[in-house]
C-alpha cells in the first residue's frame, strides 16, 4: 500500500440543500485545489456570516483488500484568518446514505475534532502540553468586549493565611503541617481550583473544616478528595494564624472579655451555651446571638461587652467555649483569587496599598506574567491569579481591572443551514480526555526552482516530507523518482522527475508524534504517558479522529429458508448452502460499501438487494454475481458462480453484510461577521494509518 492509495473522496451532493452527502463518489479530493469542499468566501459571507456542513470519505483506494491499521485523520493546518474555524465532525449515526437533513440533527450529540497552537515550547519527557485555546467556535459568532473596573478579589481578607500543597500529579490527599494555628480552637477551610465538565470552566472547590483531622499541627483530610488536583495545581490551606489572633476560652479564661490596645472580637467565632441544652449559639456577625427565633445575647466586638438576655453557662468543659480575638490589623504579603476564565489577561491590572499609605500596582501581559511597583505574579493556567507584595499590604485595599470577551452566535441568514440546533451555543470542545492528539512541528521553505542534482537542508527526522509545486501537485512517488529524503542527516536530493513539474516549490518537513490525553483544563493538555520529542512554541496540536481499521471485508454469512425482507433476521436456514468456505466473497477497497446484503433467488435465478441501495442487479446462477457500484465504476463484491452451485430454492435467501474501506465523516466551515484582509483560508486534512 502506497501513500498515493489513501484517499479522501467526495460525496454525491455537495452544498447547502437539505440532501446534500450521500454515498461516496469516485472522485477524490486534490492536494492543493482549492474550493472543491467549500465554496469561496464571499464580502457578503464576511458581512452576514455563513456556515456549511459537508460529507466526505476518507478511504483505502485499492483494488484488493489490503488493511491499513489505526486509520486516522485530523485536521493539520488551519485558516489564519481569526475569523474562520474548520471542525471534524464524528458521529456514531453517521451512514453512507445520510443526508445533510440528518446530518444537522447529529450534531446535539457529536465530538469535535480541531487544532492550536503550543504556547510554549513543548519539551521532551514532558506530560504537559500549553495550547492557546481547547475550545472552538462551531457557528460563526460574534464578540463583544466587557470591562470590569475596582473589581474586590472574592478571597478572604479577614487575617486568614494560606499555606499550599501542591499536587506532581492527581493529588487525593492532604498533608500539611501549620505550626502557627490558632491553638484552643483552630478555624481553617481549603480550598482548590476543579473543573466542571457541564460548565466548561474551573471553579472554586471548598472544604469545610469538619472535613480534616488534626494530629498536632498536622491537618489531613478525613477521606481521599472526589476530584483530584492537577498536576502543577494547589491545594490551598485558609486558616487563622497566632500571629494575628488568639482564643479567648470562657471556661479557663473567665467570662469576661478583656481586650487589649487595638484588639477587636472576631465576628462569627463567639461561642456561648443556655443551661439544659445541648448544642452551643453562634453569633451572627452582626453582634447577636440567637436560638429558636429569641435573642439570647450581644455582643459588641470592639468592647468585648457579652450583654445576657438569659442565663448563659460558661463551665461547659469541652465544649471551646469563647470567642476568637484578632490582636492587631491584619496586613498580607501572598494573596490568590479566581479570575473569570474569560478575561483577556493583557487586561488585567492590579491595585493596593501598603499600611504606611503607599500605592502600588502592577499589570498582566498576555503570557500571565504579573509585574510592577512592589508586586510580582501569575495569571496560572486555571485563572488562578497569584500575588506577592514586597511590603504589608492592606487585604481590603486590593482590587482590580480587567475585561473579558462574551461570544454570541450569529442568527441564520435566509437560504442559510438552520443553527438553531447547534450544541454549545455554537461553542464546542476539540479535545477530549482518553483521545489521542497529533503533536506537529512544521518548516515550509519556498524555492523559485528546483534542479535534478540538487540537495536542500531540511529537519532530521522528519516523520513526513513532501514537496509542491506551483500547480498544487504533489512531487511524491513510491519509486522517488522526483525526490528522496536522507532521515539521519535530514537532506532533500531533487531527482530527474522534477522536469514534469511547475515552479515554484514548496518543501514541506514534519516532526510529528501522537500523545494521549489525560486531563484537560482551561489552557493545559495533560498526556497519559511522556512526550519523546522537544516541540517548538507555535507547534501544531490537532485531536485526532480515529477511524480505526479501513479494510473492505465480509461478515455475518448465513442464508434464510424464507426472505421477509428482514436483514436482521436469522432463522430457519435454506435447503442448501453458498460455498464461501472455498470460494469467498471477494471485496475490493474501492468498489465495496458498508452495506447489509440479500440475493434472493428466484425461479431463473436471483436478484440481489442492498438494505440502502435496494435492488441493484439481477444475475444467473452460471454467472459470476459482481454488481457494479456506479460511484467508484468497481464492483460492489464478487461471488463466484462456484460459489453459488445451483443456488437456492426461489424464495430462499444468503445474507451477509459488508464493510467498507472507508469511513463517511462530517467537517464544518463557519466564517464569523467582520473584516478580514488574509488571502490563506484554507484547511488540510491529514489522513494516516499503519501497513
Amino acid at each position: 500500500m502506497l501513500r498515493t492509495d489513501l484517499k479522501i473522496f467526495l460525496p454525491e451532493r455537495l452544498g447547502n440543500e437539505p440532501n446534500a452527502g450521500g454515498h461516496r463518489t469516485n472522485t477524490p479530493l486534490t492536494n492543493g485545489k482549492l474550493n472543491e469542499v467549500f465554496t469561496s468566501i464571499s464580502d457578503v459571507d464576511y458581512a452576514r456570516s455563513a456556515f456549511e456542513l459537508v460529507k466526505l470519505y476518507p478511504a483505502v483506494a485499492t483494488g484488493d483488500d489490503s488493511r491499513l491499521q489505526d486509520a486516522r485523520i485530523f485536521l493539520s493546518d488551519q485558516p489564519t484568518d481569526p475569523l474562520l474555524t474548520t471542525l471534524l465532525v464524528q458521529s456514531s449515526q453517521l451512514q453512507d446514505t445520510s443526508l445533510l437533513s440528518g446530518m444537522m440533527d447529529m450534531l446535539a450529540a457529536a465530538k469535535f475534532h480541531g487544532l492550536a497552537s503550543a504556547t510554549s515550547a513543548i519539551t521532551a519527557e514532558s506530560q504537559e502540553i500549553k495550547v492557546d485555546r481547547v475550545h472552538a467556535n462551531l457557528a460563526p459568532t460574534t464578540s463583544r468586549r466587557i470591562d470590569h473596573t475596582g473589581v474586590k478579589p472574592p478571597v478572604e481578607t479577614s487575617g486568614y493565611k494560606i499555606v499550599r500543597q501542591q499536587s506532581y500529579g492527581r493529588l487525593y490527599n492532604i498533608s500539611i503541617d501549620v505550626p502557627d494555628l490558632v491553638s484552643g480552637r483552630p478555624y481553617f477551610y481549603g480550598t482548590y481550583q476543579k473543573y466542571d465538565y457541564d460548565l466548561r470552566k474551573y471553579i472554586t472547590a471548598t472544604l469545610t473544616q469538619d472535613q480534616f483531622v488534626i494530629n498536632g499541627t498536622t491537618i489531613t483530610n478525613k477521606t481521599i478528595l472526589s476530584s483530584p488536583i492537577k498536576y502543577g495545581e494547589f491545594f490551598n490551606l485558609h486558616y487563622l494564624p497566632a500571629e494575628f489572633y488568639r482564643f479567648h476560652d470562657f471556661v479557663l479564661d473567665g467570662s469576661t472579655l478583656t481586650l487589649g490596645p487595638g484588639e477587636r472580637v472576631e465576628p462569627k467565632t463567639v461561642w456561648i451555651k443556655i443551661p439544659d441544652s445541648y448544642g452551643t449559639i453562634i453569633d451572627n456577625g452582626k453582634g447577636e446571638l440567637i436560638i429558636s427565633g429569641r435573642l439570647v445575647a450581644t455582643i459588641d466586638y470592639d468592647t468585648g461587652v457579652l450583654n445576657a438576655m438569659e442565663p448563659i453557662e460558661f463551665d461547659a468543659a469541652g465544649r471551646n467555649l469563647g470567642a476568637i480575638i484578632r490582636t492587631k490589623p491584619i496586613t498580607i504579603r501572598t494573596l490568590q483569587f479566581a479570575l473569570d476564565q474569560s478575561a483577556i489577561p493583557e487586561t488585567l491590572y492590579i491595585r493596593c496599598k501598603s499600611t504606611q499609605g503607599t500605592d502600588l500596582s502592577a499589570s498582566c501581559d498576555a503570557q500571565g506574567v504579573i509585574t510592577g511597583e512592589g508586586i510580582t505574579g501569575s495569571l496560572g493556567a486555571t485563572s488562578l491569579v497569584t500575588l506577592s507584595f514586597n511590603v504589608d499590604v492592606l487585604p481590603d485595599s486590593v482590587s482590580y481591572d480587567y475585561a473579558d470577551l462574551i461570544y454570541e452566535p450569529v442568527p441564520t441568514p435566509p437560504g442559510g443551514i438552520d443553527r438553531s440546533k447547534l450544541p454549545g451555543n455554537g461553542i464546542v470542545p476539540i479535545f477530549h480526555a482518553n483521545n489521542l492528539v497529533s503533536i506537529q512541528s512544521r518548516e515550509r521553505t519556498s524555492h523559485p526552482n528546483l534542479s535534478n542534482g540538487q540537495v536542500i537542508n531540511a529537519i532530521v527526522d522528519a516523520d513526513w516530507v513532501d514537496i509542491l509545486d506551483g500547480n498544487g501537485a504533489s512531487l511524491y512517488s513510491a519509486d522517488d523518482s522526483n525526490y528522496s529524503y536522507d532521515r539521519q542527516n535530514g537532506t532533500v536530493t531533487i531527482k530527474p522527475g522534477i522536469t514534469v513539474f511547475s515552479p515554484p516549490y514548496i518543501i514541506t518537513t514534519i516532526q510529528s508524534e501522537l500523545a494521549m490525553v489525560a486531563d484537560i483544563d482551561a489552557t493545559t493538555l495533560q498526556t497519559l504517558i511522556p512526550i519523546k520529542r522537544t516541540y517548538p512554541a507555535g507547534s501544531t496540536i490537532s485531536s485526532v479522529y480515529m477511524l480505526e481499521d479501513l479494510q473492505a471485508k465480509s461478515v455475518d454469512e448465513r442464508t434464510l429458508a424464507a426472505w421477509q425482507n428482514n436483514y436482521e433476521d436469522s432463522g430457519t436456514p435454506a435447503s442448501n448452502s453458498i460455498n464461501t468456505t472455498q470460494y469467498p466473497v471477494e471485496l475490493t477497497n474501492i468498489g465495496c460499501i458498508s452495506q447489509r446484503w440479500a440475493i434472493v433467488f428466484t425461479s431463473d435465478g436471483y436478484d440481489v438487494i442492498g438494505e440502502y441501495v435496494g435492488k441493484i442487479y439481477s444475475g444467473v446462477t452460471a454467472e459470476d454475481c459482481a454488481p457494479i457500484n456506479p460511484f467508484t465504476a468497481s464492483p460492489y463484491f464478487i461471488l463466484r458462480k462456484e460459489a453459488i452451485g445451483n443456488g437456492l430454492n426461489p424464495g430462499e435467501a444468503f445474507l451477509f453484510t459488508t464493510q467498507s474501506a472507508a469511513r463517511p465523516v462530517m467537517t464544518t466551515r463557519s466564517v464569523s461577521p467582520g473584516h478580514s484582509n488574509i488571502e490563506q483560508d484554507s484547511s488540510t486534512i491529514a489522513f494516516w494509518g499503519s501497513v
